[in-house]
């Protein structure tokens, strides 16, 4: 019977512990890193809110049981990677829910039964290069989770953010940035050409080969035809989300004629569109998108339509990146 009392006493010493002390562990667990980074904030800036590139420098990301799919935009507001494992049970999902260029992006996360988190990137420029604050924070419910966090998650989650900065460092010192300029976005309206074109749907790294070899076999087909090429060439976007790219190739043309094979012939769109000028390398282009999307959602405009961007600098005769220009439009009612 002594005995039993015995066992009694420490199981409720157990569960005291277990209940009290959690009263005094905080309701919300809190972690912030920050450093110092070498590389301006335009630099790093596309290491962080482009979640695929978190694969180069973030600790979790770089788990080799860990798979990731990407859905939405490539980069800011509302890209996601949702993950599984390989050796367990279990996954999650990272969202961007708010971006600020150069210097902020809020991500949610889900950790299915394990709840959710919010986590911040700041970055400020400073005469050293770029001051990176990375904080995270989820609510830790009594009593269990607050065991959890206090002793398992926080620790480890510091250790990740501090790794993750330096690896960050690493990447982005010796990086240059890509310089471009995104000129005044405006309203007009456009007038409907007709063009020839060729689909193409490929994978990032497939689309300057598939735009060589459409635009190629388009000026081909227009000269065996004794047609003349009436402006500049341009491409209409149909998917881009992050990994799959579909589009036309187009070319417009002074008269109308069937197309042959891949070969079509189409008619632009005609109306109302917000559109804008870049100059730069077209891998900067997302930037002047990115600017010409948030125009249409912060003037609560209504799109009509596919966008496109129309090619005024050739390459082939303008080595320079920097001085490459392209428009871009996106119709709107």
């Amino acid at each position: 019977m002594k005995a039993l009392k015995i066992v009694v006493f420490i199981l409720l010493a157990l569960l005291a512990i277990f209940l009290v002390s959690p009263l005094f562990m905080p309701g919300e667990m809190f972690v912030e890193r920050n450093a110092t980074l070498t590389a301006p904030p335009e630099v790093i800036w596309d290491q962080v809110n482009c979640l695929e590139n978190w694969e180069k420098w973030d600790v979790w990301h770089q788990d080799t049981n860990m798979v990731s799919t990407y859905s939405g935009p490539e980069c800011g507001v509302d890209a996601k990677n949702s993950w599984t494992y390989t050796n367990m049970e279990g996954g999650g999902a990272q969202t961007i829910i708010e971006s600020k260029e150069y210097s902020y992006i809020k991500t949610f996360l889900e950790f299915q039964d394990m709840g959710t988190a919010e986590a911040e990137l700041m970055l400020e420029k400073t005469e050293e290069g770029t001051k990176v604050s990375w904080n995270i924070k989820s609510d830790s419910p009594y009593p269990l989770m607050r065991w959890i966090n206090t002793f398992l998650v926080k620790p480890g989650v510091e250790t990740a953010y501090e790794s993750g900065l330096a690896n960050l460092e690493e990447l982005t010192k010796d990086m240059k940035a890509i310089p471009y300029s995104t000129g005044e976005i405006t309203i007009k309206e456009v007038e409907s050409v007709h063009a020839l074109a060729i689909r193409s749907v490929v994978e990032m790294d497939g689309m300057e080969e598939a735009m060589g070899s459409a635009f190629g076999q388009l000026m081909g087909y227009i000269e065996t035809k004794g047609m003349q090429i009436a402006g500049y060439p341009f491409a209409i976007w149909y998917v881009w989300d992050g990994e799959l790219f579909e589009f036309d190739n187009c070319i417009p043309t002074d008269k109308k004629i069937p197309g042959k094979d891949v070969i079509k012939s189409l008619d632009t769109y005609a109306g109302k569109v917000v559109t804008v000028t870049h100059k730069g390398d077209y891998s900067s282009t997302y930037y002047s998108w990115e600017a010409v999307e948030n125009y249409v959602k912060e003037n609560g405009l209504e799109v009509n339509g596919n966008p496109w961007e129309t090619y005024i600098t050739d390459p082939q005769t303008e080595p320079d990146p920097s001085k490459w220009i392209t428009e871009l439009y996106w119709p709107i009612k």
